[in-house]
């Protein structure tokens, strides 16, 4: 029993997850599992509260513009605030800057986004800790809300999706993964973080980034490419990768020398 006790507890686990990752993984899970046993008119009221839809901030912030933008498209007499209306926008829906990330086309979309969370997610997870995990994770998806919103200001089409913050998780994990200390084998919570200047004269981190921008182009350019037959949101992956890049420093906790420092 001893033998086998031992023998056991030096092993390690195949799935190996923080809790928080392990949480928000099986929250997404659920949420999915919802939208597909529900009607299909309480999945739309869903979708219409919770997606992120540029036209519905715009129309809210700069309603001259957006009718300059779309009026063409719309009937006569139609007035922004029967737009806003229609959007369910008749006050600002601030929050779909982070709920959209909840959301997901298909299984298919959210399976993809699962492993990449689980395997980007992990160690930042273990090195952030769980609140500030979670509040990295909603800062760089607004983030890649704000930046699609920039460039499409005026666009009606929702955006669904973690992939913007699991950008970020990826871009993060640069800041540390290519370190001296990944080549000793320390743990990722204990290795030194780079700074971003020392990033840019980092050959594999160099490469890990320039890799991930031509495959976001190429995917965003040609989403046949990645299986997708909608558009794939490339703008918003760029703004959370870029936020998790400059924001790790103010998120990052690393024990040295008996005490906890923020970096």
């Amino acid at each position: 029993m001893n033998e086998r006790s031992e023998a056991g507890a030096g092993r390690e686990k195949i799935f190996n997850l923080p809790r928080e990752v392990t949480a928000l993984l099986a929250a997404l899970a659920a949420i999915q599992f919802a939208l597909g046993a529900l009607p299909a008119a309480s999945v739309a009221e869903i979708f219409s509260t919770l997606a992120f839809v540029p036209g519905r901030i715009s129309v809210v912030l700069a309603p001259d513009a957006f009718m300059r933008a779309i009026g063409e498209h719309l009937g006569p007499g139609i007035e922004a605030s029967d737009v806003a209306v229609a959007l369910g926008a008749e006050r600002l829906p601030w929050w779909t800057f982070a709920t959209y990330a909840l959301l997901h086309a298909n299984w298919t979309h959210l399976a993809v986004n699962g492993v990449t969370l689980a395997a980007f997610g992990s160690p930042l997870a273990r090195r952030f800790g769980p609140a500030r995990f979670l509040a990295f994770m909603a800062l760089t998806a607004a983030a890649g809300a704000a930046t699609h919103f920039a460039v499409h200001p005026f666009d009606l089409g929702p955006v669904v999706g973690a992939s913007a913050a699991i950008s970020g998780t990826m871009a993060a994990s640069a800041r540390f993964a290519f370190t001296q200390d990944s080549e000793s084998g320390a743990s990722h919570s204990s290795r030194r973080a780079a700074s971003l200047s020392e990033l840019w004269s980092n050959r594999r981190a160099l490469a890990f980034v320039g890799l991930w921008f031509a495959v976001n182009l190429i995917f965003g350019l040609f989403p046949g490419a990645a299986g997708a037959t909608e558009q794939i949101a490339w703008e918003a992956h760029v703004g959370g990768f870029t936020a998790g890049l400059l924001l790790f420093g103010a998120f990052d906790r690393r024990r040295e020398g008996g005490r906890d420092r923020v970096r």
